[in-house]
């Protein structure tokens, strides 16, 4: 219940902010998948969208191989200032596929799950 609760809250904040594109690492292997941006490379931001996760599972070649992504969306974070989790809403899937060589510097090949 308490995802029901942060995803109802996230989605009225989601309302008042802008989309933006982001682009970095994707891995799903069960529930909400964890994405790290190529600009935020420490912070993981949890994407609960079964679409992306639909279209991971047809294009991941292993369970939990992170693939490369462009999203369009609203970032939401849930908690008080100074924790919580990050949350973003996928609004358009923009680009999935394996890694290419060196994007995203400085960005971790690997995504903890």
């Amino acid at each position: 219940m308490r995802l029901l609760d942060a995803v109802m809250i996230s989605a009225v904040l989601a309302a008042c902010q802008r989309p933006v594109e982001v682009q970095g690492f994707y891995a799903n292997d069960h529930g909400p998948g964890n994405f790290l941006s190529c600009d935020h490379p420490k912070t993981i931001v949890l994407i609960n969208d079964s679409t992306l996760a639909a279209r991971y599972r047809l294009t991941a070649r292993q369970t939990s191989e992170p693939l490369f992504v462009r999203l369009w969306g609203v970032p939401v974070d849930s908690g008080s200032i100074y924790g919580g989790k990050h949350y973003f809403l996928v609004e358009r899937i923009l680009e999935l596929r394996p890694r290419k060589g060196a994007e995203c510097p400085g960005g971790s090949p690997a995504l903890p799950l």
